[in-house]
């Protein structure tokens, strides 16, 4: 299945310290294919760039982010960031990535799969699998 990660995923499991991605996989029985758009990764530099707390976990978000499929939008650049991730995961159909409940709920509204981490930490899937 493939995945596209938002900025709220990756810092998730840098915080939580847990390879959600691997959690994943157990759960839904399935290999995961993940990419991140390049802007995610623009966003991500910014707020390592800012350091404290948010800005270290920023990096380490960075580095779980290296290890994924990369992903050029040819969206315009005035497009937030999460109706990109909106826009390429229903083009390319795809799984979103998230914990972020606004774009979740318009991902759902649009009928795009969603992968989430529940509050005690277990994962979460709508959507049908492809």
């Amino acid at each position: 299945m493939k995945i596209l990660v938002d900025a709220s995923f990756l810092l998730l499991c840098a915080e939580k310290g847990r390879d959600f991605i691997s959690l994943a996989e157990e759960s839904l029985g399935d290999k995961l294919e993940c990419y991140v758009l390049e802007d995610v990764l623009k966003e991500l530099k910014r707020l390592a760039a800012r350091g404290g707390k948010r800005g270290t976990l920023a990096g380490v978000a960075l580095k779980i982010a290296e290890k994924m499929n990369k992903l050029r939008s040819d969206l315009p650049e005035t497009l937030e960031v999460d109706q990109k991730l909106l826009e390429e995961a229903e083009r390319l159909g795809m799984t979103l990535a998230s914990i972020d409940m606004d774009l979740i709920s318009k991902a759902r509204e649009r009928g795009i799969p969603i992968l989430t981490v529940k509050k005690d930490q277990s994962i979460f899937f709508t959507g049908t699998l492809a």
